[in-house]
């Protein structure tokens, strides 16, 4: 019975990696599973803090994912309005893109939507082309790093519970 739960416990980490990389609460699917799996199985009997603090770390990579590529923009020179306008581009643009292309389109919809109005907002406000590509590329890359520190946490995660 253990192999069978370590097995769904990594399908289940394997789903929620791709949630996190399609914009949708992949760390929090994997926090209710691994509750559930604790609760009503006898797998593994898990630290009484443990589930508690995996929500508050990923509460704050949540905000760190989106802060970071404001932070970014930021580092890069951007205005404010571009720091906000930017998380307001990847969320319309991974809605837009989910409906376009399910699960490609929403990462593509993410990426595209934050850069596009990055772009847009930081030519309006006086910038040439080449810093305005910067400052986009840099939001960009705010949320590729916000989703890989996500996805390896997952990974540590779910080792911990298995090893």
């Amino acid at each position: 019975m253990d192999y069978v739960i370590t097995i769904a416990i990594v399908l289940i980490a394997i789903i929620s990696i791709i949630l996190v990389w399609i914009n949708l609460p992949g760390t929090f699917v994997l926090l209710v599973s691994i509750f559930c799996i604790d609760r009503f199985t006898d797998y593994q009997e898990l630290p009484e803090n443990f589930l508690i603090t995996m929500l508050i770390v990923f509460m704050l990579l949540e905000v760190i994912e989106f802060l970071l590529s404001a932070v970014m923009v930021k580092f890069q020179g951007g205005k404010n309005s571009s720091a906000f306008l930017s998380i307001l581009g990847a969320i319309i643009g991974a809605i837009i893109g989910s409906f376009i292309l399910p699960i490609i389109g929403t990462f593509l919809g993410l990426i595209i939507g934050s850069y596009l109005v990055t772009y847009y907002n930081e030519k309006n406000l006086g910038k040439n082309s080449q810093e305005a590509t910067q400052i986009a590329i840099s939001t960009t890359l705010g949320y590729l790093i916000g989703k890989s520190m996500k996805s390896l946490l997952i990974a540590i995660f779910v080792l911990y519970l298995i090893i």
